[in-house]
């Protein structure tokens, strides 16, 4: 989806974020910080207030988005969470989600992306093999070394999604990917996760006041129950 929304508005929600404290979601013990503090050897610096952030919550909702999940799942979806984080540069070795991997949110489930800076293959684009969310390979519950990726789909089928601030892409995250080790800058990443029942990753900061007016087209469980 190249030109999801345009380069000024990925500016605007950019200077937004770089407002608020981060996390270390592998190492929470570091407690929060600024991304120009991040401690060494963080590798990605999520922000846990992205749930509160109404700008956000209208790209979550955006009809064109929901009428995908409810076409791909052939019912109407829950919007289950939201999530940004900064993938950060200067470490030689991947971590986590750096290696290949399928999710197992759900029994099915969708997510958006939204590149919130310029992505290119030095920046840690989002890596995706072609056609693995229905194919039986690579299933075990682990990250998946290159090597194994390679040999069980073949290199030639791994997309690697570079773009500009302001590209998006939906993916059923079943399928094997994983999110490049950055090697130069900072990628700013924005995820929707839809699902046709909630997750255990569901978003745990619930926002009270009136959902957004295209909520009619899914079920909100980022916003508390009245």
């Amino acid at each position: 989806m190249p030109g999801f929304i345009s380069p000024e508005r990925a500016t605007e929600l950019r200077e937004l974020l770089s407002r608020f404290e981060c996390q270390d979601p592998w190492k929470p013990e570091r407690g929060l910080f600024r991304l120009e503090h991040a401690p060494e050897g963080t590798h990605v610096a999520d922000i846990p207030e992205t749930p509160t952030i109404k700008a956000l919550h209208d790209i979550a909702f955006d009809e064109r988005l929901l009428n995908l999940a409810a076409r791909y799942f052939g019912c109407r979806p829950y919007v289950d969470s939201i999530q940004t984080w900064w993938s950060v540069s200067g470490n030689s070795e991947p971590e986590e989600a750096e290696n290949f991997h399928r999710d197992n949110d759900s029994i099915r489930f969708l997510k958006f992306f939204l590149y919130l800076t310029d992505v290119g293959e030095e920046n840690g684009p989002h890596r995706f093999v072609k056609g693995s969310h229905v194919e039986a390979k690579a299933l075990a519950r682990r990250r998946l070394t290159d090597a194994e990726v390679e040999e069980a789909f073949g290199a030639d089928r791994i997309l690697s999604m570079t773009g500009r601030a302001g590209d998006g892409f939906m993916e059923d995250t079943f399928g094997v990917h994983k999110g490049q080790l950055p090697r130069a800058g900072t990628r700013l990443l924005y995820q929707v996760r839809y699902s046709t029942m909630p997750t255990v990753f569901r978003s745990r900061i619930l926002v009270r006041g009136p959902q957004p007016p295209l909520a009619a087209g899914a079920d909100s469980l980022l916003h508390a129950r009245r």
